[in-house]
C-alpha cells in the first residue's frame, strides 16, 4: 500500500513539472511573436528608372535572298569557231565590250556580195527614174526596179546581222561567271558561254504574311544584315510588292533594291530584312521591369517608400525595352531590379547610382 503511495505522488510530481515545461515553452513562443508583430519589416533595396520617350518602329522581319539586279546566260546567236575570246572568268566587263567574235569570213562574203546587188539595184532604180522623166519608162517597169531595190536593200541588212551575230557584245556593265572559251573551239546557240551579272545594284525577295498586304508599298524603308558583314546594315527600300496572295502559303513576295556599288552582295546571299511600316514616338521601360503572371502584366512602382503593384498593358519590345501602352506615366518610379521579393505595399528602399551594381548582384 506504501509502494502505490509513493509511486502515485511520484506520477503527479512528473506531471506537474511536464505541464510545467509545456506552458513556459507556449509563453516564450508567444512573447516571441508579440516581440516580432511589433517590430517593422526591414525595406527592401531596389534600383528604379522613369519611363523614357522612344522612337519606336513598327516593323516586321524576314529572311530573304539576295537576286542580281540582271542576269542572263550567254549563248552565240550563230554556230561557229571561236576567232578570238579575250576575257576571262570574273572579269568586270562595261557595255560594249567583246565577249567573243566566231569565224565570220563566209558571212563577211555574203555581205559583200548583198552590197554589190544592192548598189546594181540601186543604179536600175535610178536609170528608170530618170527615163520617166522623160516619158520614156513605164510606171510598170519602175515599180519592178524599185522591188528589186528594196529586196536589195534588205538583203543587205541580213546579211549585216549575220555578220554581227558572229560577234557577241557585252549588253550591260556587269561580271561574268565562268568562261572557259578557246579559240578555234566549235560553238552552237545551244552553247551556254557564261553568265553575265548586274551587281551594282541588288534585289531582295522576301515574303510577307497576307495581314501586311495591306500595310506594304513601294518606298518603304528596309534594312538588310548578311551573315559575311556581321554588324554592316545594307539600306534599301520596296519597289515591287507582288498584287496577289499566294493561296498555298497565304503570304505574297516584296521585293527591295539595295545599292551595292562595293559588290558586297552576291546573288543566292541570304540576308535578314526588317521592314519598317512606320515610327512614332511612345513611353519605354527597362524590359527587366515587366513582370508576368498568366494573363496578368504588371511592374512595381514606389511612392512614399512603398512599392505599389501597377498593371500594365505593353506594346512592342524593342532594343531591350518595353513599350507601355497604358498604367504609367512619365513621373512614375519604376522598379527595375530587386522586385522578385516585393508584394504590393512593401517598404522598399531606392538604392544610389554607385549601389545599383550590388543591387544587380
Amino acid at each position: 500500500m506504501v509502494r502505490a503511495f509513493k509511486w502515485l505522488v511520484g506520477f503527479v510530481v512528473v506531471a506537474c513539472f511536464a505541464a510545467a515545461g509545456v506552458w513556459g515553452a507556449d509563453y516564450l513562443i508567444a512573447s516571441e511573436e508579440q516581440a516580432a508583430s511589433t517590430q517593422e519589416p526591414s525595406a527592401t533595396r531596389v534600383s528604379v528608372a522613369s519611363p523614357e520617350s522612344r522612337e519606336l518602329e513598327d516593323r516586321y522581319s524576314a529572311v530573304g535572298t539576295i537576286l542580281p539586279l540582271r542576269s542572263i546566260e550567254l549563248r552565240p546567236l550563230a554556230a561557229g569557231r571561236v576567232e578570238t575570246a579575250p576575257v576571262t572568268s570574273g572579269a568586270r566587263v562595261a557595255e560594249g565590250d567583246l565577249i567573243f567574235e566566231l569565224d565570220s569570213r563566209v558571212a563577211q562574203a555574203e555581205l559583200a556580195d548583198a552590197r554589190a546587188t544592192y548598189e546594181e539595184a540601186r543604179q536600175e532604180l535610178q536609170r528608170f527614174l530618170e527615163l520617166q522623166d522623160r516619158n520614156v519608162s513605164s510606171e510598170a517597169t519602175i515599180e519592178t526596179a524599185r522591188a528589186a531595190f528594196r529586196r536589195a536593200e534588205a538583203a543587205v541588212r541580213l546579211a549585216q546581222a549575220n555578220v554581227e551575230d558572229r560577234r557577241l557584245l557585252a549588253p550591260f556593265d556587269g561580271v561574268l561567271g565562268a568562261f572557259d572559251l578557246d579559240r578555234g573551239e566549235y560553238i552552237e546557240p545551244s552553247t551556254i558561254v557564261s553568265t553575265l551579272e548586274d551587281l551594282s545594284a541588288v534585289e531582295a525577295e522576301f515574303a510577307l504574311p497576307e495581314r501586311y498586304f495591306a500595310r506594304t508599298r513601294t518606298g518603304q524603308t528596309v534594312r538588310l544584315q548578311a551573315r559575311p558583314y556581321p554588324g554592316r546594315v545594307f539600306a534599301g527600300e520596296v519597289d515591287f510588292v507582288a498584287p496577289g496572295i499566294d493561296p498555298g502559303t497565304r503570304s505574297f513576295d516584296v521585293r527591295v533594291l539595295v545599292d551595292n556599288e562595293d559588290r558586297a552582295l552576291a546573288g543566292g546571299m541570304f540576308v535578314n530584312a526588317e521592314l519598317v511600316f512606320d515610327s512614332y514616338e511612345a513611353l519605354t521601360v527597362p524590359d527587366d521591369a515587366v513582370i508576368s503572371e498568366g494573363s496578368a502584366t504588371y511592374v512595381y512602382t514606389v511612392e512614399d517608400g512603398t512599392a505599389r503593384r501597377t498593371n500594365i498593358e505593353l506594346g512592342a519590345s524593342r532594343d531591350g525595352r518595353a513599350e507601355i501602352e497604358d498604367g504609367l506615366g512619365e513621373t512614375a518610379q519604376v522598379v527595375v531590379t530587386g522586385w522578385n521579393t516585393l508584394s504590393d505595399g512593401s517598404p522598399v528602399e531606392i538604392a544610389e547610382e554607385q549601389d545599383r551594381a550590388e543591387v544587380l548582384d
